[in-house]
């Protein structure tokens, strides 16, 4: 048999998944090359727990191939182009061809879509904007903090709330009275999720003194003159805090920002001739195909509608199935099987609340009426299932990791939840 090359683009939740349920199962038969630009893989939803002083970076990276199954090949280079119709990608190390290929790089972060954000906000989902944000709350004296969402998508649709209730309970804990707010251009939390889900986390923001603000589509950012160095300020530009001016025509000023920036597909994904006019690559809802044959997309760089004109959330929960699902079609046919297996749309989040707390959210995203989630009341039981996941993900290959999956999917079994890992 002709020996095959998989492609995998991205070394983050689904293009490891993907290239650890392959690798074993070929057995160097065909080729399993993942290209990643990062030699170290950073976990990060514990970027919530690093903002306020709970990790360390140490904590929560891992060398990449520690994390990857024997027979996976790591190329540690940038993804430059892609062209689906020769099956050949070029790479900041030289072209790449291939027989199958799976597009998991993710969503690009644009700070720079919206004026000001790169001056005067600290950027909650990067590995460094993060370690900022806790040398920040650690110095902070001053009288408001804002988490703003900047646009819609964005991954991780939970992050931003659950970054209000860390602080809250943070500067809680500290004694200050400082105000914490949210500011997004959703209707409310979690929109995809259902309005029944979104009043309960609105209520549980409200009730911890969060202030939510929906419908704030942040127009610019006018920083603080201290942020300004050599050369000074603009004119009219005082030291008195960062003022957010929305769409709406409203403003505010915040001493704060935490921010969430807009996303895109990287640029190799965008010009690729691969995706949709809003820049993200459609694939079939059940097998992650794309247009071209042998070629799949998954997770956030991927978008499938739903019910209600909706498209399905940008989580790494999806990227993790979705990963296994286009694995195990990749398999049969490579077997001479039927490709089979289906992604099927359901999806949980744990979602902390600070305290060792957290609610869980769990549901079928596939629904024919749209999106059915339940959202479990906050305990420190879900907390615990959030560190346990995190130790899961971050353990080297063996008995340990088995150990470790065997006890969070017991768990989940014990709850009515099924978790599959």
């Amino acid at each position: 048999m002709e020996r095959k090359t998989i492609l995998i683009l991205g070394g983050g939740v689904g293009g490891q998944v993907a290239a650890n349920a392959l690798a074993p199962r070929l057995a160097g038969r065909h080729r399993v090359v993942l290209v990643d630009k990062q030699r170290e893989f950073a976990f990060a939803p514990s970027f919530l727990w690093m903002i306020v002083g709970q990790r360390a970076p140490r904590d929560i990276q891992r060398p990449m191939e520690t994390l990857l199954r024997k027979g996976v090949e790591i190329v540690q280079a940038e993804a430059l182009s892609i062209d689906p119709a020769r099956k050949k990608v070029e790479t900041s190390v030289g072209p790449m061809n291939f027989d199958s290929l799976i597009i998991s790089l993710g969503a690009e972060l644009a700070p720079e879509k919206v004026p000001g954000f790169q001056e005067a906000a600290l950027n909650l989902y990067t590995l460094g904007g993060s370690c900022r944000i806790q040398k920040s709350l650690e110095a902070f004296s001053g009288r408001k903090v804002a988490v703003l969402i900047a646009s819609s998508p964005f991954k991780c649709p939970a992050a931003p709330y659950e970054a209000a209730f860390l602080i809250q309970d943070f500067l809680r804990r500290r004694r200050s009275a400082a105000e914490v707010a949210v500011f997004t251009p959703e209707p409310y939390p979690m929109p995809t999720a259902g309005a029944k889900v979104g009043e309960a986390l609105k209520g549980m923001l409200e009730s911890r003194g969060i202030r939510f603000h929906p419908n704030h589509k942040v127009a610019r950012i006018e920083p603080d003159a201290r942020h300004y160095g050599i050369g000074g300020p603009p004119p009219g530009c005082v030291a008195d805090g960062n003022k957010l001016v929305f769409e709406n025509g409203l403003s505010e000023t915040c001493d704060l920002i935490i921010g969430v920036p807009a996303h895109q597909a990287p640029r190799a994904v965008r010009e690729s001739g691969l995706t949709n006019e809003a820049g993200w690559i459609p694939v079939d809802r059940q097998t992650l195909a794309t247009n071209y044959e042998g070629i799949y997309a998954i997770g956030d760089v991927a978008t499938i509608p739903i019910a209600g004109g909706k498209a399905l959330p940008k989580a790494g929960i999806f990227a993790h199935s979705q990963a296994e699902v286009v694995a195990a079609n990749i398999l049969a046919q490579l077997d001479g099987r039927a490709p089979l297996v289906k992604f099927d749309g359901k999806g949980w989040c744990a979602i902390e609340m600070g305290g060792g707390s957290a609610a869980f959210g769990d549901g079928d995203f596939y629904a024919e009426g749209g999106p059915e989630v339940k959202l479990y009341e906050p305990s420190h039981y879900w907390h615990a299932g959030k560190v346990l996941f995190e130790k899961w993900w971050l353990a080297p290959f063996g008995p340990k990791r088995q150990a470790l999956r065997l006890a969070l999917t017991l768990g989940a079994k014990a709850r009515g939840i099924p978790v599959s890992l």
